[in-house]
């Protein structure tokens, strides 16, 4: 194998600008054999992966090679702004209901501090106890618990919204462990928007307070906030407390067995409904969102349980921190940043050029804008130029999620049935060798050939009007409605390494897809639809309802550890989505 990278480079990692950066993120590089980038001066240019805190610019993936990748995509913060993930899902939850109902009600200040005032008086009119809720203030662009307090309603008045901030209904009786507050990191990884693919930890880590929890006392940031840079500094972070010991942090395999001998066939169902509410944010940014090659995005998502065993969403964290402040930090993120790298199929010590291949890639460039006839925005631009033409700006496609348009009925065709099951498989290897794609390429090229030179659309008016309706059926539907779209998504699917995430793996070490729940066998790319796709989320929702429910009236069923294979068994059977779903659900 030695002589294989014979003549091969060493993978390259780039970290920020000045190349600082999380030390166990450095270690984990160190491990994997890959050397830092030195070219931090201007001398050199040549880098694998470039890892940054906070986004890119936009040039940045226009240059972007064929391995080359970096950990953010184009537009992929929406969600990670307090105020943009409030309108993100205020909207969804008025297209599609209830099953958004995981985000507590929000006042945007100070662009709504009228309407929280209204709130707060209706709230004091309605119940006598009205004046004793509480509300949680949480500046915009905040992080590690910096300007968050409470306050209660008939405090509302005194407050001052000069800075952009966001007012939230506070959780009063979450989920408590001991007596002490708690909420959960999951880490997601999301490689591509455009069609959605999504990948969730299996492992993670439950934050606590480093106080025990009580209303009486809302200002003692210790009880009510769970973050572990502000609990550090507490006076009670090294002792050791009731069943939580020192520090403040567990492993999510310590939090299920503190839960499942009370809760039972539930507890397993909270972590199905976390894995929807994950995927449901996704898709609320999704359509907003241009398809990126050798992109990806790494997500901390921050869930908080009440005492009902209901999953709320808290924020989304654009880069999760990284360090290593104790035991649990070292059990989780270590191996999960291994298996982050194996699942994106960046490889050990070296760039691997001399063993893999891409697919070939079109002229388009993933991130620029284009017209049906292909051509690139500096070429129309060149083009306008020599003509004198005056430049027209561009209208902008609305998201596909925030308009309805009634469905075109053809006379001299008919609408394809969307509700016929699609055809799933086990998924083979993720990354294929440049012989293999070579091969695959030639068999397309003449196949393709010989469907051509047999029939001829012209001949064959049938073919020609299918043709055209299926046509105006991709295009209201909200699909790839143009060759350079459908050029650019299978581009974007396709990265450079050899990894299709249109056929992406299941499972890679504790990375689970969560979406899509199943993938295709054939080269089409699935039609982007909101309305399917949470279609999809609400049947798994239903079906592992219906699963908990039965398990917890079949007396059979077992108690043990075995429960979890059996109401997996039990999932996989009433989906019927094939070999390719995978279950989210951490260890035990």
């Amino acid at each position: 194998m030695a002589q294989l990278y014979e003549n091969d480079e060493p993978f390259v990692y780039r970290l920020n600008d000045n190349g600082s950066g999380p030390s166990l993120l450095i270690r984990v590089c160190m491990d994997r054999g890959w050397r830092m980038y030195q070219g931090y001066s201007g001398g050199e240019e040549k880098w694998n992966l470039w890892w940054r805190t906070s986004a890119f610019p936009a040039t940045s993936y226009k240059a972007l090679g064929d391995w080359q990748f970096m950990n953010h995509i184009p537009k992929g913060g929406s969600i990670c702004r307090k105020d943009s993930l409030s309108r993100l899902l205020r909207c969804m939850r008025r297209i599609y209901g209830s099953i958004y109902d995981f985000s507590p009600p929000c006042f945007h200040l100070p662009l709504e501090y009228a309407k929280l005032v209204s709130e707060c008086s209706r709230l004091r009119r309605d119940d006598d106890r009205g004046s004793n809720v509480v509300w949680i203030h949480k500046p915009v662009a905040q992080s590690q618990g910096r300007g968050i307090f409470l306050f209660r309603v008939k405090s509302v008045c005194d407050m001052r919204c000069g800075s952009p901030a966001v007012v939230q209904r506070y959780i009063e009786r979450p989920l408590l462990i001991a007596g002490y507050k708690f909420d959960l990191r999951l880490y997601v990884c999301v490689p591509g928007y455009r069609p959605l693919t999504a990948y969730m930890y299996a492992e993670g880590l439950a934050r606590f307070g480093t106080d025990k929890y009580t209303l009486s006392d809302i200002h003692n940031p210790y009880r009510h906030l769970t973050n572990s840079s502000l609990n550090k500094t507490g006076p009670r972070y090294a002792e050791c407390k009731d069943r939580i010991g020192s520090g403040c942090k567990w492993t999510l395999k310590q939090v299920r067995r503190a839960l499942v001998g009370r809760w039972g066939a539930v507890e397993w169902l909270v972590w199905q409904r976390v894995r929807a509410l994950v995927t449901l944010t996704l898709l609320a940014q999704a359509a907003g969102t241009p398809p990126a090659r050798n992109c990806f995005e790494f997500y901390g998502f921050d869930v908080l349980l009440d005492d009902t065993l209901k999953p709320w969403l808290i924020e989304v964290n654009l880069s999760p921190a990284l360090a290593a402040d104790c035991e649990a930090d070292v059990i989780v993120k270590q191996p999960m940043l291994h298996e982050l790298f194996d699942l994106l199929g960046l490889p050990m010590k070296h760039t691997g050029l001399s063993l893999l291949q891409g697919p070939p890639t079109p002229h388009i460039t993933s991130c620029s804008s284009e017209d049906e006839s292909g051509a690139t925005k500096s070429a129309r631009a060149t083009t306008a130029h020599r003509r004198g033409a005056r430049r027209v700006r561009r209208r902008r496609a609305m998201p596909i999620h925030c308009v309805t348009l009634p469905a075109p009925m053809p006379d001299k065709c008919s609408v394809p049935d969307l509700s016929e099951k699609p055809k799933v498989v086990q998924t083979g290897k993720m990354y294929k060798t440049s012989s293999e794609i070579s091969c695959e390429g030639l068999e397309s090229q003449s196949t393709t050939s010989v469907a051509l030179s047999s029939s001829h659309p012209s001949s064959h008016p049938s073919i020609q009007s299918s043709e055209q309706c299926s046509h105006m059926d991709e295009t209201w539907r909200g699909g790839y409605a143009t060759a350079a779209s459908r050029r650019r998504m299978l581009t974007a699917c396709s990265w450079g390494n050899g990894v299709r995430w249109d056929r992406g793996a299941g499972r890679v070490g504790r990375w689970v897809r969560i979406y899509p729940h199943a993938t295709s066998t054939d080269d089409q790319l699935s039609v982007e639809d909101a309305r399917e796709s949470v279609a999809h989320v609400s049947k798994l929702l239903r079906a592992t309802r219906e699963v908990a429910r039965e398990s917890g009236r079949d007396k059979s069923a077992p108690r043990d550890g075995n429960r979890d294979a059996f109401l997996e068994a039990a999932l996989r059977k009433k989906l019927d989505y094939g070999s390719s779903f995978e279950v989210w659900l951490p260890p035990f």
